[in-house]
């Protein structure tokens, strides 16, 4: 109990990053669009993990399954088995078949073994789930057995490599609590909540509330958004839930990343003296545009984090470590 207590005696960073490649963007983009940015995922990718090794931080890729397949066989093996019917058919993975390459190396978009296997090589990372298909859970006509096949599929797939996952990041942060009892059924103990906040809500995606979240990024204007271990426990998964979003390096604001910088090292500081967590997401390939500049960003930001660890016990934690935590907490409690 000794041990418990002291590892709760200080605040921690979470990171996570959701690793898609064109399965997120299949439905918004027209194809090879955005594949530019997805290609450079296999350049950002393991200077990320570079610098993580590094400085000693423990982070969570939530996943999307399909990554897992060796072969465009594979993937439809799966994809037959989860029978999602979205009103809009256009969400639904399976609608991009004709489009994917039989293997990796001949499709750079949809296939990504290799770079999962890249992230289970590197000290301290989690691999977690983003569904098997990029699944919606609020889109309408998918319905909760859909969900449950789908991570079923997710949980076969992987099992050899990785085993059980433990963290889930819903696509679009589209979370459905009525799903919640499927996700425990194959060993989810936590998922990434959004923002406490309106602004943060699902609901809201018109462009006058985009723009007040990209406002946010860079002047203090719902606050910090901490995570604290009371208000983690109050649904059946664990939520660590985000702090803030990544936003990365624009070139004509460049005038802004001073205030980009000031507002996510405050929010740090504010957790390690209050011993409090601060969690931060993005994706690989925010940073594939201008890579040199985001990784100097990310390594400011790790740097900080490395003088909040000698001054205050600041950790670095995945999704899970913390819900692992929560899980002694209750305990001790009992």
């Amino acid at each position: 109990m000794e041990e418990v207590a002291n590892e709760l005696n200080h605040g921690g960073l979470v990171i996570s990053l959701d690793l898609k490649l064109n399965w997120s963007v299949h439905d918004t983009f027209r194809y090879g669009r955005y594949s530019k940015n997805m290609n450079g995922v296999r350049q950002a990718l393991p200077k990320i993990l570079a610098l993580f090794e590094q400085y000693g931080i423990h982070a969570t890729w939530a996943t999307v399954g399909l990554l897992f397949a060796e072969s465009k066989e594979e993937m439809a093996h799966y994809l037959r088995g989860i029978p999602v019917k979205y009103d809009n058919m256009r969400y639904a993975a399976h609608m991009q078949l004709a489009k994917v390459g039989e293997n990796e190396e001949q499709d750079l978009l949809h296939f990504g073994k290799s770079l999962i296997e890249r992230i289970k090589s590197t000290p301290h990372q989690e691999i977690g789930s983003h569904t098997f298909s990029h699944f919606y859970c609020l889109e309408k006509g998918q319905t909760e057995a859909d969900f449950r096949s789908d991570l079923h599929a997710t949980a076969m797939i992987c099992e050899e490599l990785t085993g059980p996952m433990k963290s889930i990041v819903f696509p679009r942060n589209q979370i459905n609590k009525a799903y919640f009892a499927a996700c425990r059924e194959v060993g989810l103990i936590c998922y990434r909540g959004n923002e406490n906040h309106p602004l943060y809500s699902t609901q809201n995606a018109g462009y006058t509330i985009r723009g007040k979240k990209w406002l946010d990024s860079y002047m203090n204007i719902t606050g910090n958004h901490l995570v604290t271990m009371e208000e983690m426990q109050k649904d059946t998964l664990i939520n660590v839930h985000s702090s803030a979003f990544l936003r990365p390096y624009c070139g004509p604001l460049r005038f802004l990343e001073g205030l980009k910088m000031k507002r996510i090292k405050e929010a740090m500081h504010e957790a390690a003296t209050t011993k409090t967590f601060y969690h931060l997401w993005w994706h690989p390939h925010n940073f594939s545009k201008k890579l040199g500049k985001n990784l100097a960003i990310l390594e400011e930001i790790l740097q900080y984090y490395q003088e909040l660890s000698q001054k205050y016990n600041f950790q670095s934690y995945a999704m899970y470590e913390v819900a692992e935590l929560c899980h002694h907490l209750s305990k001790q409690k009992k």
